[in-house]
């Protein structure tokens, strides 16, 4: 048996919030969607995607789904240019988008940086 993918798939209690979030700050955009209104995207940036599906829905398709509750997970974002990585800090800074850590260098030889999503998610984009 192999492993031919894993998939992220975040709960939100607001999704299209969280489309406008990805794609407004991060540079996603929506390839697929199901529902009207939607109630589960799959966005992409270059050759990475992502997948959001509404609270209630996954509530209806899981019996006993747990209250969804802030996360503690970290999501970290590499990516393959320290300059751009700067601009896009700066251009949230300037944005008032929530950081909860700020640009560092790392002992492992990363810089980077943390912002929360609309759903208190925590993402780390590094280079």
């Amino acid at each position: 048996m192999k492993l031919i993918e894993i998939i992220n798939e975040l709960v939100v209690t607001d999704i299209e919030k969280t489309i406008n979030f990805y794609k407004e700050y991060l540079g996603f955009e929506v390839i697929e969607t199901d529902g009207d209104p939607i109630i589960w995207v799959k966005m992409k940036k270059d050759d990475s995607t992502m997948m959001f599906e509404q609270y209630e829905e996954v509530c209806r398709e899981i019996e006993n789904f747990p209250e969804k509750v802030r996360a503690s997970n970290l999501i970290k974002f590499k990516y393959d240019s320290i300059e751009e990585l700067k601009k896009l800090y700066s251009g949230l800074l300037d944005r008032n988008v929530e950081i909860f850590m700020e640009w560092k260098e790392t002992e492992y030889g990363s810089v980077e940086f943390g912002l929360l999503d609309p759903d208190g998610n925590m993402l780390i984009l590094s280079f």
